[in-house]
């Protein structure tokens, strides 16, 4: 509705305003500062209006008007009236449609499902976000006798949608437990030695680092366990390399267990724990390990 802020009769403003939404609305765009450029609009700048008639309304496509969008106009004669401005955008697009794609959930879930991790490295630090995980900003540092110093800081956790469960010797499981629908388990990779001996030939199953006193240590061993359950993607079994790591902690219980795909279907499980710390000098040159079942 008009603003009329004279004393003027309320017909003929509505037939102002009328016209002023009509075949003028073009001026109105073209002066305003935001739409091209041009000056302001302001209230010591009079404006000439013109009567389109009584049947005039306002356009259904194309630019469309909205109450929010308006400028304040002059007349000549010291009236004053609200301007409504055409939208830039066209009148096709609907800015209210319901969105009916997928969920941020949905979005993100092949990320949980793949148990990746993000990294970005800095000057300085460098941030690992395993999604569902945790979000992790840390430095390594190598000390003397190449000895790696780690400043670590966990800047948030997560439920991860797969958990792992890891039996030496034996298999390496990855499964989600639902209220609903029970327990999903896919075998990543059943344990056989001799097909690990076999792979060890090829790779580095024992990693070393030099201790205080120039000595050798064992500070990590991988260990491939294949004849998983068969990729959808790949068509082949999956395959995963476990890595034991130790890992100093106040905490002689604590385990770190993080699982990434590198390629799909074949992953890496990483595994850290002060307990490994004890028994990773007993490793062969296959990288096995002298512990009990």
């Amino acid at each position: 509705p008009p603003e009329g802020l004279s004393g003027r009769t309320g017909g003929r403003m509505l037939g102002l305003l009328m016209l002023l939404l009509g075949g003028w609305l073009e001026v109105c765009c073209g002066a305003s500062a935001n739409r091209g450029g041009y000056p302001t609009f302001t209230d010591e700048i009079p404006f000439r209006i013109s009567w389109p008639g009584a049947e005039f309304t306002l356009p259904a496509t194309g630019g469309l008007y909205k109450e929010d969008d308006f400028v304040i106009m002059t007349t000549t004669e010291k009236e004053k009236y609200k301007c409504l401005l055409p939208s830039l955008t066209s009148g096709d697009e609907d800015d209210d449609k319901e969105y009916g794609g997928p969920s941020p959930g949905e979005l993100l879930e092949p990320l949980f499902k793949r148990s990746s991790c993000s990294y970005r490295i800095e000057s300085y630090w460098t941030y690992e976000v395993c999604h569902g995980k945790h979000i992790r900003q840390y430095h390594e540092e190598k000390e003397t006798g190449q000895k790696i110093s780690v400043q670590e800081y966990f800047l948030g956790n997560g439920v991860g949608w797969w958990k792992y469960e890891f039996c030496y010797g034996r298999h390496v499981h990855q499964y989600h437990e639902d209220r609903e629908q029970g327990r999903n388990t896919v075998v990543v990779g059943n344990w056989d030695a001799a097909e690990h001996n076999e792979w060890a030939k090829k790779n580095v199953a024992r990693s070393y680092q030099l201790k205080d006193d120039g000595a050798p240590k064992v500070k990590l061993v991988s260990h491939f366990y294949g004849h998983g359950d068969v990729c959808d993607m790949t068509g082949k079994p999956r395959q995963v390399i476990v890595k034991l790591k130790c890992k100093e902690s106040e905490s002689p219980h604590a385990v770190t267990v993080y699982m990434l795909e590198p390629q799909t279907c074949q992953y890496i499980l990483g595994v850290e724990s002060p307990v490994i710390c004890r028994i990773l000098d007993t490793a062969d040159e296959y990288g096995l390990l002298s512990i009990s079942s």
